[in-house]
């Protein structure tokens, strides 16, 4: 299916911005004129100041990627006959792994994936809301959740948690709520519970919580607004089931529905952030409910017990998780990579990750199941899993030890390879240990490796020097 194709019936809208089931098929020249037509029609009341058609977007429809509004294209991008000022490549250009927003030669450009089979709604929400942040970004710098912080975050704390579902249902309930007083209330609800509940968070808890409401939060927001979804659909979001872990989607909601509360309560709030790049939409609706002399809504017994029986099955279902998954990949048949790095020496640092499939484990192992690059004065590890499925820990994977109390910012002692479908090629260059298998290549300085079974083993030995760096490979950031 042709992108035209697919953008043609997921992005016509009807004046009053809601998104038609079906419109047939629209010829290739009508596309662009409706991407147009989104933006006058669908985005006009989202954001002051948003244009869709403004910024650089790339899209991928399963056999080429479009360009479009850049303001330098690389070269690898030709004109597409007949659509003037519109690019294509062959293929999936490399910028455009997922629904997000990149550097692509010098511009920040939205990317978005469209290929056949998608979901026309979800491609919908992922257009707008990847263009709206290269116009937030553009505008708005202070507050941008720090993804280390994300994996020290105490999600087995099970009071926290409780508080999150209580803070999660009392937004919902100021969505639904019939009239402006009532949706102050449970505001005031939420409001309160996340105050009890600061103390027991780091500061970089609590700056990764709000670095996350306010960019990604305002963007799905924003997107949802677009494309006509009733509020009731983000109240259902803040209720759906989630695991312990899932802590990012939490805020992508909790962030959306303040905005959609603020809508009510505070109109003029989008101007206000506009004008205040400071100003965080929790002190907005913290004083917009003030200004309502809202008192504060009650969850009943029930309820109360029911957030603390809930917080308690995702923590234990997240602990059997951890486990299966460290049984399962530790206990794997076939050749493996074993990495230390000595504790009187630099560990090594992680450089490039996939900050959203990887899986953090007890005592501060992480689970890397798509791509990693670590890099220290001794050398680099890069692994690469070719046959990488969202939500599986198939092909090659790695298990990360850590050097410190974080995860991953303090680095890395020892990596663990596994998945590896033929016996790794060891060689020794210029001093240098080299380790290559399929998806996987290790250059040690000073380095020693011994095999024992299909296990090989690399130990950076402490007594070579190991002060000439060894130049890193470029860090693949998250957004």
């Amino acid at each position: 299916m042709r992108i035209h194709r697919l953008l043609a019936v997921a992005l016509v809208l009807s004046c009053a911005g809601t998104v038609v089931a079906s419109v047939g098929q629209v010829p290739a020249d009508d596309v662009f004129a409706l991407l147009r037509t989104i933006d006058d029609v669908a985005t006009r009341q989202a954001w002051p100041g948003f244009r869709l058609t403004d910024w650089p977007l790339a899209v991928f429809d399963g056999t080429r990627t479009l360009l479009l509004r850049h303001p330098a294209p690389p070269p690898e991008f030709t004109p597409l006959a007949g659509h003037p000022g519109v690019l294509v490549a062959t293929g999936r250009h490399p910028a455009v792994a997922s629904n997000s927003t990149v550097d692509l030669a010098g511009a920040r450009t939205a990317t978005v994936i469209a290929t056949p089979g998608s979901n026309r709604e979800s491609i919908l929400l992922a257009y707008v809301e990847e263009v709206f942040h290269v116009f937030w970004l553009r505008r708005h710098a202070t507050f941008r959740p720090n993804e280390m912080a994300r994996y020290a975050y105490p999600t087995k704390d099970s009071r926290n948690l409780q508080q999150v579902l209580a803070e999660d249902e009392a937004l919902a309930r100021a969505l639904e709520a019939p009239d402006g007083a009532q949706a102050a209330a449970w505001a005031a609800t939420m409001i309160a519970l996340r105050r009890e509940r600061e103390p027991w968070l780091t500061p970089d808890d609590r700056a990764f919580e709000t670095g996350l409401e306010m960019m990604e939060g305002t963007a799905n927001a924003v997107a949802r607004t677009a494309v006509g979804l009733a509020s009731s659909e983000t109240a259902r979001r803040l209720r759906a089931e989630r695991a312990a872990d899932q802590l990012r989607w939490r805020y992508y909601d909790s962030g959306a529905a303040i905005c959609l509360i603020l809508d009510r309560l505070q109109p003029d709030w989008k101007t206000r952030i506009d004008n205040d790049t400071d100003l965080t939409t929790m002190a907005l609706l913290e004083a917009a409910v003030s200004r309502a002399g809202a008192r504060r809504a009650a969850f009943s017994t029930a309820e109360t017990s029911a957030f603390e029986r809930r917080a308690a099955a995702a923590i234990g279902e997240l602990t059997a998780r951890q486990s299966s998954v460290r049984a399962e990949l530790l206990g794997r048949s076939g050749p493996r990579i074993v990495v230390e790095i000595g504790v009187d020496r630099d560990p090594l640092r992680v450089t490039r990750f996939d900050p959203i499939n990887l899986l953090v484990l007890d005592a501060g192992e992480v689970v890397h199941p798509r791509y990693l690059t670590l890099t220290g004065p001794v050398g680099t590890v890069e692994i690469t899993n070719a046959a990488f499925t969202r939500g599986t820990f198939t092909g090659v994977v790695a298990l990360t030890g850590p050097a410190g109390r974080h995860p991953l910012a303090d680095g890395v002692r020892t990596i663990t390879i596994v998945g590896l479908r033929t016996t790794p090629k060891v060689d020794q260059r210029d001093g240098q240990l080299v380790v290559d298998a399929e998806g996987v290549r290790v250059t040690l300085r000073g380095a020693e490796a011994t095999t024992m079974g299909e296990t090989l083993r690399v130990i950076w030995r402490p007594s070579m020097d190991h002060t000439s760096p060894i130049k890193a490979p470029s860090a693949s950031a998250p957004r």
